[in-house]
């Protein structure tokens, strides 16, 4: 993320996504990141890969009609401090998930078994 969206980003308590079966997200991942709390609709890559609970904690929302989105809003700006930063930190561990860096690695893990296998001698 650019440094400047990232600062900005960074002092959100939360981050509201809106678009319909989005492939991915990740607007959705730089917000939780971040630390702001997302808000994301409830289908596609926000709801099967991203939104998820991480070691027992929630870390953000989902929701797909007007009043679920100001209910979540409404939840976020009553939580305690506490709670908060607690669900921002479970965020930010699940964010690592997609990073260049676990990506990476992933891809290694992924294609070492080609190379290995082209590398022996063929009988």
């Amino acid at each position: 993320m650019r440094p400047r969206l990232s600062r900005h980003v960074g002092n959100a308590v939360a981050g509201m996504h809106g678009m319909i079966d989005e492939h991915f997200g990740i607007g959705v991942v730089e917000y939780m990141a971040a630390g702001a709390i997302s808000i994301a609709h409830n289908s596609a890559g926000p709801k099967m890969d991203i939104v998820l609970v991480e070691e027992g904690q929630r870390t953000g929302f989902l929701a797909e009609t007007v009043e679920e989105y100001a209910k979540a809003i409404l939840e976020i700006v009553k939580m305690k401090e506490t709670e908060r930063l607690k669900m921002a930190e479970s965020a930010r561990k699940r964010a690592t998930r997609f990073s260049e860096q676990q990506f990476s690695e992933d891809f290694k893990t992924a294609i070492r078994p080609v190379f290995t296998s082209a590398l022996k001698p063929q009988s």
